[in-house]
Order: C-alpha cells, then structure tokens, then sequence
C-alpha cells in the first residue's frame, strides 16, 4: 500500500483533526495526525489562551510590528 492510499484510507470523514490506523501502522498515523494539529493550529491558540493580555498591550505589539515591517520595506525600496 503507498503513502496516498494509507493516508487515504486514515482519514475520518466529519472530524478534521482524527486520524484512523491503517495496517497498524501508529508511526504514520501519529505523524499525519501532528501534521493535522499544526496546519489547524489548535495549539497556538491554546498557548494563546494560557496566558490574559490586556488589549492596550494587544494594540500596542500590533502597532510595534507594522513600524517594524514599515521600516523594513522603506529600507528594501531604495
């Protein structure tokens, strides 16, 4: 069995982030399902909420980052 038909055969059809184990194998399974998780980004989001920022602190990183970025596209332009 190839790689498109394992992963084929190992996908769940209603639940983006499940994965089923074909032929037992559990190395495929867990690395499709890592692969899943980090496209998804489940857990960047839950890192995100382990931790309260106030939303002046929110619009002032924001506003930070787009100076940053700014200030790099003027110096990239000449």
């Amino acid at each position: 069995m190839n790689k498109k038909q394992k992963q084929h055969q190992s996908i769940i059809p209603g639940n983006a982030t499940a994965v089923s184990v074909v032929n037992q194998d559990l190395g495929f399974a867990l690395r499709l399902w890592k692969r899943k998780i980090k496209t998804s980004e489940v857990l960047e989001k839950t890192k995100d909420r382990k931790e309260f920022m106030k939303p002046s602190v929110k619009r002032r990183q924001q506003r930070q980052s787009a100076q940053f970025i700014q200030k790099i596209k003027d110096l990239n332009s000449f």
